[in-house]
């Protein structure tokens, strides 16, 4: 399994605070089954420029990597949550925040109502940057959404939607995941794991009911 969201580098985020939570958080993906997690601590472009991220990120993944046992953990690649902002499809060095080997990006849309402005925002991000766009944690902002037709123009963009294991545990989300799933979207699930206690790794909960309800196949495709 592969985790594609998680906070799991210590002291770069509101994620893990030191290095001992972080192997705590990894040891416990790693005995949930989790291969490889995606760490993707948070970017603010109002608040720190891509090259200071960069370092800043560099550092913690330096950081843990010292005292991890490969054994117990599962492989780190680094990536970021981006948070989004007007004109993010025309801003420099963007890039940069791909996930590692890749040319994805994972994009935090804004936690409100969604306009015609974020809608063209992601499009020309892909367009002009010449990126793939995952957008995280998709089902968390349904409820924000009352003009349903930007709500639908988002859900037919060509990106991959990013969905944590916790849906499983509200109706209005599983509603989310289910459209996604018999529309054919292109899914993928991330535990968005902070620390351990009250947003601990939990990607297993997220496969197994999707097991149940949709079968090994659909596990699979994920």
């Amino acid at each position: 399994m592969i985790d594609f969201h998680s906070h799991v580098l210590p002291g770069i985020d509101d994620g893990s605070d030191c290095v001992e939570e972080s192997l705590e958080m990894l040891h416990t993906a790693k005995n949930q089954g989790v291969s490889t997690m995606l760490a993707t601590p948070h970017f603010y472009a109002q608040d720190v420029s891509v090259d200071h991220f960069l370092e800043k990120r560099k550092k913690a993944y330096d950081t843990l990597k010292r005292c991890m046992d490969d054994s117990d953990c599962p492989d780190i690649r680094l990536g970021a949550e981006v948070c989004y902002f007007r004109g993010i499809g025309r801003a420099r060095e963007i890039e940069k925040l791909c996930i590692e080997g890749t040319r994805v990006i994972m994009v935090e849309l804004p936690f409100r109502q969604w306009d015609e402005e974020v809608l063209r925002d992601v499009e020309e991000l892909m367009e002009k940057q010449n990126v793939s766009v995952m957008l995280a944690h998709i089902e968390r902002f349904y409820t924000f959404q009352t003009r349903k037709k930007i709500w639908k123009e988002i859900l037919e963009l060509p990106v991959v939607f990013q969905v944590n294991a916790d849906f499983c545990d509200n109706r209005k989300k599983r509603k989310v995941v289910k459209k996604l799933i018999e529309n054919d979207k292109p899914l993928i699930l991330g535990s968005d794991c902070h620390n351990v206690d009250n947003r601990k790794p939990n990607l297993i909960s997220g496969y197994d009911y999707i097991s149940d309800k949709y079968g090994q196949k659909m596990v699979e495709q994920i």
